[in-house]
């Protein structure tokens, strides 16, 4: 329970399962029925995901989808609240939905962080039960099997695979380029490809779904010299260091994951990467849903935006990745707000002692490191072509940049 530090009539509350993501509520009472308070407005960040991404008129009216009829669910919760109601009514908004569904957050998570934003007299107390919400185990996502790597072997080695190793971007043009190069596959103008992110410039990127003022020390970050972006998927904050991160895209056609499930994706996707990595002597493999591993750290996480299939084209599926090659771990820690229960299911306390490096385990420099890792791939693939960004794609690029991710309003949408 508690009120928000930065604005006394916020109330807000935070809530995460072993194994899943981190979900906020940032809730406003007003009067309801009577002199009944009632929950005036509610809104939720944090690190989750949705899929399929949200339609794009959804995007430009502000509008998250699944997220949305969420919020507007909690608004509806009487009060005081009855956690085992408010958990029959999130269960069975989250089944129904539209085609959109958020992942990584289930009702339980929500409740909890409801529970803890709201005064005890606004709470219908159980016994014993509120404690153990967010230690319950999302058991979607808590696994920590390895995929099948006959299947990633046939998967992978069917592609014919464009590979870009990109010119260094600033980071704003970076998230446009993300977006043109998945529009064009999904649409079935361009080929299966894999792009080599370089940076021009350090950057904060925020997740989909974060609020910006809870995951980033903004001034100091921009005194630090750091963009601020926000990318088109979900998932956590990642500080990047031009010399300090590599970090790779995937644009493939939706039935490149089909009949897997969606952590499996993650990890089929990846397999490349993790498969390069142990070939380089190096520990790595996969944790929770997103996470690249080692048996000391986290290296690394993933994220990923689908477009469904249509009259356009087969669909597409972008999934990208950043690796810490070597961390700063002083200046991450000045940078990012990191809400401690992050770290309840994990045996860590800081984000210091969660990360992992890279090059704790290699002599290689990071870019001998990449030029290695690629040099696995003619391996893997069945055809491989080296490749540059279309002009077209290059100019839609732009185009985003001046509608969408270089706007301030994109970037501090979830404030």
């Amino acid at each position: 329970m508690g009120a928000d530090g930065l604005n006394p009539t916020l109330l807000r509350g935070v809530g995460k399962q072993m194994g899943g993501k981190l979900a906020a509520v940032t809730l406003t009472l007003g009067q309801g029925y009577g002199s009944r308070p009632a929950i005036a407005s509610c809104r939720i960040d944090g690190d989750f995901f949705t899929e399929p991404v949200p339609t794009a008129s959804q995007e430009s009216e502000g509008e998250h989808g699944a997220v949305s009829r969420l919020e507007t669910a909690i608004c509806d919760l009487p009060l005081p609240l009855d956690p085992d109601l408010a958990l029959e009514r999130l269960d069975r908004v989250m089944a129904e939905g539209d085609g959109q569904r958020v992942v990584g957050v289930s009702p339980w998570t929500l409740v909890t962080a409801l529970e803890r934003a709201l005064p005890d007299e606004m709470v219908i107390q159980r016994q014993g039960e509120s404690d153990q919400l967010s230690s319950a185990p999302d058991r979607t996502f808590s696994g920590q099997s390895q995929p099948d790597e006959v299947e990633c072997l046939r998967r992978w080695s069917g592609l014919k695979l464009d590979l870009i190793r990109d010119n260094p971007r600033q980071p704003v043009m970076q998230m446009a380029m993300d977006q043109a190069l998945n529009d064009a596959v999904a649409q079935g103008r361009l080929p299966p490809t894999l792009r080599i992110w370089n940076w021009s410039a350090p950057a904060v990127i925020l997740g989909r779904f974060q609020s910006l003022s809870r995951e980033v020390h903004v001034e100091r970050a921009r005194s630090l010299g750091f963009t601020l972006v926000r990318r088109c998927t979900g998932g956590g904050t990642m500080v990047i260091q031009p010399d300090r991160a590599i970090t790779y895209s995937l644009y493939l056609p939706l039935d490149f994951v089909k009949g897997a499930s969606l952590i499996d994706s993650y990890r089929i996707c990846d397999y490349w990467l993790v498969r390069g990595l142990r070939m380089q002597g190096i520990q790595a493999g996969w944790q929770g849903m997103n996470d690249i591993a080692s048996p000391r750290g986290k290296m690394g996480g993933a994220a990923q935006r689908r477009l469904p299939s249509g009259a356009r084209g087969p669909g597409g599926l972008l999934h990208h990745t950043t690796l810490s090659y070597s961390v700063d771990a002083e200046l991450m820690a000045q940078v990012l707000k990191v809400d401690p229960e992050k770290f309840h299911d994990k045996a860590v306390t800081s984000v210091r002692s969660r990360v992992d490096p890279i090059d704790r385990q290699t002599s290689l420099s990071r870019q001998s490191l990449i030029d290695a890792l690629l040099d696995t791939l003619p391996s893997l693939v069945e055809d491989l072509r080296i490749s540059s960004p279309a002009p077209e794609v290059e100019q839609r690029a732009q185009t985003l940049v001046r509608q969408r991710y270089g706007r301030w309003g994109w970037t501090a949408q979830i404030a």
